[in-house]
């Protein structure tokens, strides 16, 4: 009788939890597909679509695409109005300038609230969610992918150039100035930093840039095939799971993304996840610890081939300190 009370009590606490659970993993696989049929040109590319794709499924796709959209749509307006207020309209980058300034400086469009660096929780380990352009939308606090994410939402609104540019545990916007050479537009601490500034601070290796990894200018489909790695993220942060959906969508990011660091630094972990539950079992000559193995030195390889780099949570805190003036 006793088993038979524990069993109910079992189930009264662990169902919820996997009902949830399951009910994220649908939300997930129609984000998936909704991606996918982008990507393969079944739906048009939309940005602002993509991201709000993948951050209403960590929502459970409680959130509507039109209030995300109205939003933007704002802000879009307001940096016109500060185009024309300001009498730049004859300038080809006057809207990059707008949201640049709309995002970082105290104006009247933004009610002398520009957006801010969220130091207390930029890699959202505490909060997912604090990565999201949703959470930067309500609180006006981001970070190095939310920031640059929301320029590019905006930047589709109003039509001017903003192209997704990475590095090592960053994310930055990149747009060709008035002189025809690409520009560095850096968010988080509200600068417009040379090249060589971003490799010196960043790490970036010659490598990472003749491969594409990093210092590139993401075409809207990378950027796309790019936030793939982003859902599988917000997946296993939802489910707690590394499986075959966060390697199909590494595998499907790399197919339009080929040089994808974060896309191979998801299946080489769910490898190493897999060979270490291995090596606790007691499996360490089986077959299957050795195609693990064998699969783990292969992402290895294939990520010093692509230059790849990361920062680590301290020393991209202290990068942050030196480049931002000031913790607002």
């Amino acid at each position: 009788m006793k088993k038979y009370f524990l069993f109910l009590f079992l189930l009264c606490v662990i169902s919820p939890k996997i009902i949830r659970a399951n009910d994220y993993i649908q939300h997930y696989e129609k984000a998936y597909l909704e991606l996918k049929n982008m990507l393969e040109g079944k739906t048009p590319l939309n940005t602002q679509k993509a991201i709000f794709i993948v951050e209403n499924a960590w929502y459970g796709n409680t959130r509507k695409f039109t209030d995300f959209q109205s939003k933007i749509q704002k802000i879009g307006l307001q940096c016109q109005t500060m185009i024309n207020r300001t009498k730049l309209n004859q300038y080809k980058t006057a809207g990059n300038w707008a949201i640049f300034e709309w995002m970082t400086q105290k104006v009247p469009e933004n009610q002398n609230r520009p957006c801010i660096y969220n130091f207390d929780d930029f890699f959202g380990k505490k909060d997912f969610s604090s990565m999201f352009v949703s959470k930067l939308l309500e609180t006006k606090k981001g970070n190095c992918l939310s920031l640059p994410l929301l320029y590019m939402c905006v930047a589709q609104d109003i039509g001017v150039e903003a192209r997704l540019t990475l590095g090592p545990s960053h994310a930055w916007i990149r747009h060709i100035d008035e002189e025809g050479q690409w520009a560095n537009v850096e968010l988080t601490s509200g600068q417009l930093p040379t090249d060589g500034l971003m490799m010196t601070g960043l790490g970036i290796q010659a490598q990472a840039i003749k491969s594409g990894a990093y210092l590139s200018e993401l075409t809207q489909k990378e950027a796309i095939a790019f936030l793939l790695t982003q859902l599988a993220l917000g997946y296993e942060n939802r489910t707690g799971k590394s499986d075959n959906f966060t390697d199909k969508c590494a595998d499907l990011s790399i197919k339009y993304f080929p040089p994808n660091v974060i896309a191979y630094t998801i299946k080489k972990n769910r490898v190493a996840k897999r060979a270490r539950k291995l090596i606790i079992n007691g499996m360490v000559n089986s077959t299957e610890f050795k195609l693990a193995d064998t699969q783990y030195d292969i992402y290895e390889k294939k990520l010093i081939e692509l230059g790849a780099g990361e920062l680590g949570e301290k020393k991209y805190e202290d990068w942050m300190n030196s480049v931002t003036p000031s913790k607002q």
